[in-house]
């Protein structure tokens, strides 16, 4: 195959580059040989040493990783018993024998342990996790009357400071551990498509147990799930329906609203759902919340719940007018 520059044709073969001692990329002879003809050709950009400042370009230390989050949890009445599970999985990082799956997670082929960087990574991510668990179904996310909300990766992430593929290989280390059991659901789009939506992350007992608090947890479940059911009592709905996957629930917003008579019992939380019923628009709400929490994180609850009643409000009253 004659791989020389033909004038007038495009050429189909990207000229090899050669790099000088000084460590700079200069064009190579059959590159200028067509500049000088008169073509056109994309000039290299110069080569710039990169400067590791620890780990594997991340900014690790290994004498001194970054185990704390790099927000401040907005739950004060969090139980005990997962900040002292946070506290003690943090032994791993100087004695990875502690949880063994986790160490050999990712082992190379020479039987080398999980690097430093990564250890340090999975402990943050899973310090998120463990941040956000709901200590009832072990799950990461929050109960709500509309279903259990689930948390997206990338919500977790930004509570870590880690890069998303960084975040990515934690969880993947994580999943490989046993140490979470991860599911993705998937909602059926009225086009046939399907739609993956946030995946549904539980954190295993075997960790609690392996850190000497397996048998408090039992204890700590039923006094988590006695004040579940006194804030279901105040607030309306049913054990199974507050602890149903939210993704389950979604759909019927992109749908037109039917006419028929909706008691006022049946109404939205604002008295007015335009021929919603309450299942419908509490689905709503919850997907308008998902969307929000990942747009704005830092956004307070109150002010997530007003912004998605508002929102949902003046869709529906858009759509009864058409």
């Amino acid at each position: 195959m004659d791989r020389g520059i033909h004038i007038g044709e495009p050429s189909l073969w990207t000229a090899p580059r050669t790099r000088a001692s000084t460590g700079k990329c200069r064009p190579s002879a059959p590159l200028l040989l067509a500049a000088s003809m008169g073509r056109t050709e994309s000039v290299a950009r110069p080569y710039v040493q990169r400067t590791n400042h620890g780990g594997n370009f991340c900014g690790h230390q290994p004498d001194a990783p970054r185990l704390d989050l790099i927000r401040p949890t907005t739950d004060k009445n969090r139980p005990g018993i997962l900040r002292q599970l946070q506290e003690r999985v943090r032994r791993y990082y100087r004695s990875p024998t502690v949880i063994p799956d986790l160490r050999n997670a990712n082992r190379s082929r020479k039987g080398r342990q999980q690097r430093s960087e990564r250890r340090e990574a999975c402990l943050l991510l899973l310090t998120s996790i463990i941040e956000h668990t709901d200590l009832v179904s072990l799950r990461c996310g929050v109960p709500t009357s509309g279903g259990f909300l689930s948390l997206t990766l990338d919500y977790l992430t930004q509570w870590t400071g880690l890069h998303p593929r960084r975040a990515e290989r934690a969880m993947a280390d994580l999943k490989r551990a046993n140490l979470l059991t991860v599911s993705q659901p998937r909602q059926l789009n009225e086009d046939g498509s399907w739609r993956g939506l946030a995946a549904v992350k539980a954190v295993s007992k075997h960790l609690f147990a392996a850190f000497g608090l397996g048998r408090r947890l039992g204890y700590e479940r039923d006094r988590a799930s006695k004040r579940l059911a006194k804030k279901i009592a105040v607030r309306g709905g049913t054990l199974t329906g507050w602890a149903r996957n939210v993704a389950l629930l979604v759909g019927g917003l992109g749908k037109k609203p039917g006419r028929a008579f909706r008691s006022p019992a049946s109404a939205g939380p604002t008295g007015v759902s335009h021929g919603m019923d309450s299942a419908t628009y509490a689905s709503a709400r919850m997907q308008l919340l998902i969307d929000l929490m990942t747009r704005h994180p830092g956004m307070p609850r109150d002010d997530l719940y007003a912004e998605a009643e508002r929102i949902l409000q003046e869709r529906l009253t858009k759509s009864i007018r058409a």
